[in-house]
């Protein structure tokens, strides 16, 4: 593989790769193997066997553009020049805004306390204990007269024409939470008895008679189930309630002080954007079309990358900062996972340990510097 770099510009990067074909023949084979996949099946497969090597290709990429002298900030853009095919060569380019060298960034002298106060916490513990418990089997349905989120409904469904009942299908079943069920939206508080039309088309009527409801009920959190969740070695309901509420408030600390230092640096500070840098957040599809839309866009757009500024110059110029939070990182990860339901979070424990490390220096840099004090 070879690797040639185009310095663009002072903020903005990109990287030639070519592949010869016998490379590329290779990421196929390692891709079939690991996955499994015969060559009689891979013809089947063709379409996804190029996506699973174009995942391969762009990890190959990204460890590459991590030996880089430059500091890659934000999302990547890929452009394949030749179409990837096991035996043909393949030529990529990669293109990313970068931390432009020399750049300084004046901080706060002092932060207001005051941004550190939140007054939703309860609401958090709430829906936290409601996934923990959901996780964890204690929980069960009971007979209600309205539909809501994580209600199992059982309908009969009713194919009319005008006046004339043409056929019926009794005791369907549909649960409110499977993500699988794309007319569950429709069913969100009805009641027993109702009747919801799922289709309709060349006066055939298909409809859902709710026949019965059944709502999700969490039990009591007490100490002996709070023992049973084994989470963070907590073992009563009070240790249990106050480990959230310090993951939460700590989590939104961090959160909560970059959108500040992003804010004021954006406000008293002067930088500005090369034409390479907007180009490449408005070459999307799912960039808003109206001006006044786009242009909020991309104040959000120049907030993010502030903020990847800050966190990169703390981490670069403050290298020597033990990380004494790293408890409280790994402690997160727990409660985000449980959170927002996914056990296996997408990012990975590595990717999410590794970023929010760096997130977490910049609270800490802070910290001793007397820009905030808790």
């Amino acid at each position: 593989m070879k690797v040639k770099q185009n310095y663009v510009s002072n903020q903005y990067h990109q990287v030639y790769f070519t592949f010869v074909a016998s490379e590329i023949n290779e990421i196929f084979e390692e891709v079939l193997i690991n996955h499994g996949i015969s060559d009689k099946e891979a013809k089947k497969q063709s379409n996804y066997i190029v996506e699973l090597v174009q995942e391969k290709i762009e990890d190959i990429i990204e460890e590459e553009i991590s030996k880089l002298e430059v500091v890659p900030i934000s999302a990547r853009r890929y452009r394949y020049l030749t179409r990837i095919s096991r035996t043909s060569p393949l030529l990529v380019i990669c293109q990313f805004p970068i931390l432009p060298s020399g750049l300084q960034i004046k901080l706060p002298t002092k932060i207001p306390k005051g941004i550190f106060e939140f007054h939703y916490i309860d609401e958090v513990i709430n829906d936290f204990t409601r996934q923990i418990l959901i996780l964890n089997d204690e929980f069960e349905y009971k007979e209600a007269e309205c539909a809501e989120q994580g209600s199992v409904i059982k309908y009969d469904i009713v194919y009319m024409r005008d006046d004339l009942v043409i056929s019926e299908i009794a005791d369907q079943e549909i649960s409110l939470d499977d993500v699988e069920q794309p007319d569950r939206a429709m069913f969100l508080n009805a009641s027993v008895g109702s009747s919801i039309i799922l289709d309709e088309d060349e006066n055939v009527v298909v409809k859902a008679i709710v026949k019965e409801i059944k709502n999700l009920v969490v039990k009591k959190l007490t100490n002996k189930v709070v023992e049973s969740l084994r989470f963070l070695h907590t073992k009563t309901v009070s240790q249990f309630r106050n480990k959230i509420k310090e993951i939460f408030t700590f989590s939104t600390s961090v959160v909560v002080l970059l959108n500040f230092l992003a804010d004021f640096v954006l406000q008293t500070g002067d930088i500005q954007f090369d034409d390479y840098i907007i180009n490449h957040f408005l070459d999307h599809e799912m960039v808003p079309k109206t001006k006044k839309e786009q242009t909020r866009y991309l104040e959000e757009v120049k907030k993010e990358i502030v903020k990847e500024y800050i966190i990169w110059i703390i981490n670069l110029n403050s290298s020597d900062l033990d990380p004494i939070y790293m408890d409280k990182i790994v402690e997160e990860y727990e409660f985000e996972k449980i959170l927002f339901n996914n056990p296996m979070r997408i990012d990975g424990y590595q990717e999410f340990i590794a970023r929010h490390t760096y997130e977490v220096r910049v609270f800490q840099y802070c910290i001793e510097q007397n820009i905030i004090e808790l």
